[in-house]
């Protein structure tokens, strides 16, 4: 029995809706923007470069916190799963194995750009690139997989 995991074709749609204007929006909009009470789970003290006296250990409670880029993130985590998943109008074994291709070398690039990435950013700056490398697997999947589909029905309508 085989088993097909993916969204409807209309989810694709309904992914870029959800990640294009969050992204913006975390780009444009401070994390004050939205705040409320919620679970946080933390190490005591976030200062490295300066001796504290706060607890240097897991801290687990609630509070007040910005929450804006957060809600963001979540959107936008949904929005390129819908888009790297949503079922293509003619989903056949081609198309299967053109996906297998693409997730197989998107994730061979996404890791050798974490290497990278790791060798050559520090601080503040590789945070940064930690957040965005958890976006860049389903971008570069998605990116490929599509110029793989583009280039497949190009052929075929050259064929023709």
């Amino acid at each position: 029995m085989k088993k097909n995991h993916l969204f409807p074709h209309q989810f694709k749609w309904i992914g870029w809706i959800l990640f294009i204007p969050f992204a913006i929006l975390f780009i444009m909009i401070d994390d004050d923007f939205i705040s409320f009470p919620t679970l946080m789970i933390m190490v005591g003290d976030l200062n490295f470069f300066h001796e504290t006296n706060e607890p240097r250990g897991l801290f687990a409670g609630i509070g007040t916190e910005g929450m804006f880029h957060e809600i963001c993130l979540v959107a936008m985590s949904l929005g390129l799963l819908f888009v790297a998943f949503a079922r293509e109008r003619d989903e056949d074994e081609y198309v299967e194995h053109l996906r297998l291709h693409s997730f197989v070398w998107a994730i061979k690039v996404n890791t050798v750009l974490f290497i990278l990435g790791t060798w050559f950013f520090f601080g503040g700056l590789y945070l940064w690139l930690v957040l965005f490398w958890s976006f860049l697997l389903l971008l570069i999947y998605t990116a490929k997989f599509q110029w793989e589909l583009r280039k497949m029905r190009k052929g075929a309508s050259d064929e023709e």
